[in-house]
């Protein structure tokens, strides 16, 4: 689902809206003081993984493995059924 994260940068109200068109991201106003004067946040995804592993491969690798990259810090995330 296309829902994208906001905080009002005259209130600092933050909110969440479905936006289903480009051109509604361009409408976006605070809800609690109406204002258009706000940011996007970076949200966090929100996977559901099975906890049993799929294969004999994956039960032997942990479900999330972490990096150190250029940037700071990297994760993988090992899906069921996905093969490399």
């Amino acid at each position: 689902m296309p829902i994208h994260e906001f905080r009002c940068l005259n209130c600092d109200y933050i909110f969440e809206l479905l936006i289903m068109s480009k051109n509604e991201m361009d409408s976006v106003s605070c809800p609690k003081c109406e204002s258009s004067n706000v940011g996007k946040l970076m949200s966090v995804a929100n996977v559901s993984v099975d906890k049993r592993p799929s294969s004999s491969a994956s039960r032997s690798q942990p479900p999330v493995e972490h990096h150190t990259c250029d940037t700071g810090s990297c994760a993988t995330l090992n899906l069921p059924g996905y093969e490399r």
